[in-house]
């Protein structure tokens, strides 16, 4: 990684048990979101939400707690992806992550999302349903990744139709995908990268880099950290 910013492991020993995160009195964010179909102005508990020219940009922001999803968060995730569902004026959705440390931590061991609908069919990915695709949303998806991205964090990963990541990027402890998510939740089952990712079973001390996440396939670009929400933004509107 590059100087001043620390290293994967020394970010984790902060806390005392694996995903353990500690919410730091953050403030409640008000986001306007002018064209959402049933709702003009929501509050989104540390989901910042930002949509114009078809484009609606979606980031997590509890860096914190290395933006760990918790309860609110996931619920507030499930609310926004209703609302977009059938929305005609989105044609792509961003998903990004506040901060330069970390894209997402999974969900926080502390204050886990509980089993919410999102309507469909139940399937047990979507007993805790947090990426749009999850939640019956088809519009191209583009994932960009700065710093560590693990555990349930991989379920943006694996829905994403495009993911950029920075330089910086780490890649470890992928969850374990049941059957439904391999046979229901894409034609074909888990893309060949996250495949390839899940089998080398990564670790906190040993994560899977940018690089290597690029030549498995999982990620199809890498760029600086500068540069990724630019390229996030070139290929929404591309799509």
């Amino acid at each position: 990684m590059n100087g001043g910013t620390r290293s994967v492991a020394a970010l984790l020993s902060t806390h005392t048990k694996p995903c353990r995160t500690v919410d730091r009195q953050e403030p409640e964010v008000v986001m306007v979101l002018p064209n959402l179909v049933a709702a003009e102005e929501d509050t989104y508990s540390r989901v910042l939400c930002d949509q114009h020219d078809g484009v609606l940009r979606v980031t997590l922001n509890r860096t914190t707690a290395l933006n760990a999803i918790n309860a609110t968060m996931a619920k507030r995730l499930q609310q926004l992806w209703s609302l977009v569902r059938d929305d005609a004026s989105i044609h792509s959705i961003i998903v990004s992550a506040a901060g330069v440390e970390a894209f997402c931590m999974g969900f926080d061991a502390e204050d886990p999302p509980q089993p919410l609908s999102c309507g469909g069919n139940a399937l047990g990915w979507e007993a805790f349903a947090i990426s749009p695709k999850e939640c019956g949303v088809d519009k191209h998806l583009i994932v960009t990744v700065n710093g560590i991205a693990c555990r349930e964090s991989f379920r943006f990963l694996r829905d994403a139709d495009v993911v950029v990541a920075s330089s910086n990027a780490s890649f470890f402890e992928p969850p374990r995908f049941t059957p439904a998510d391999d046979v229901s939740n894409r034609e074909g089952g888990l893309p060949a990268g996250l495949r390839t990712i899940c089998a080398t079973n990564p670790t906190v001390h040993n994560p899977v880099t940018a690089i290597q996440a690029h030549h498995a396939g999982l990620v199809h670009e890498v760029v600086p950290l500068a540069s990724l929400r630019g390229i996030a933004e070139r290929l929404a509107h591309r799509a």
